[in-house]
């Protein structure tokens, strides 16, 4: 399963953290004080630990819809920018408060941490969040990529291609496909691209042009 997507049932709670810019953006991405176990190592063939730090862009694809997002994280600090590069980016913030931002206006808003809720997941805990007991097959490798089949045990007509970069210790594609006899479509993707270690130091910094608003201001719709 691979992202909380109102487009998606099968991948519910994966990468995008929250389904919608508007209250979506509100509900998640939040606290960071107790992270997030490791997914215990017999449910995956592979290491589920999100690295210390990190940057990276998710393109999430279903039939002509694609959103693009960018997550970076450096100990404690993290940032999600929703549908990265568009004229509707916003972001969420946290380091020593929480920040959500509309960088295409230049205006942020503050956000009381009492009204925030635990949901800043590790990435890799949402990427592998399958949510139902299922069987991994490995089916090639190719430099440090390993690609597997996870198809669910419960005999559900749908299966997942997953390729897995050993270089970094994440998933960076993702497919998910039902099928209906011989017919295989594929219904959902993501992928993981420009992958640093050392993100930014600019990503987790606040402009000194830009101006603080109310947080009703940040989100009212333009006019």
């Amino acid at each position: 399963m691979f992202l909380s997507n109102s487009t998606s049932s099968f991948l519910a709670l994966i990468f995008i953290l929250i389904s919608t810019a508007g209250c979506g953006l509100m509900k998640t991405a939040e606290n960071t004080s107790a992270p997030t176990p490791e997914l215990p190592r017999n449910r995956f063939p592979f290491s589920t630990k999100e690295p210390e730090n990190f940057q990276c862009e998710i393109v999430e694809t279903a039939g002509p819809v694609v959103r693009r997002k960018r997550i970076a994280k450096k100990g404690t600090w993290r940032r999600i920018d929703f549908d990265f590069g568009d004229s509707g980016q916003r972001a969420v913030l946290q380091t020593d408060k929480e920040y959500i931002i509309d960088a295409n206006r230049g205006v942020y808003a503050e956000r009381n941490s009492a009204e925030t809720a635990d949901e800043f997941a590790e990435i890799t805990h949402e990427l592998l969040n399958i949510g139902q007991p299922s069987e991994f097959e490995e089916t090639g490798r190719e430099g440090s990529i390993v690609r597997y089949i996870v198809r669910p045990t419960d005999g559900s007509l749908s299966e997942i291609i997953v390729e897995y970069d050993e270089s970094i210790g994440m998933p960076v594609k993702q497919q998910f496909y039902s099928i209906d006899g011989a017919e295989r479509t594929l219904r959902f993707g993501i992928e993981v691209s420009g992958f640093k270690s050392d993100p930014d130091p600019e990503i987790f910094t606040l402009p000194l042009s830009w101006k603080k608003v109310s947080m009703k201001e940040l989100l009212r719709p333009p006019i």
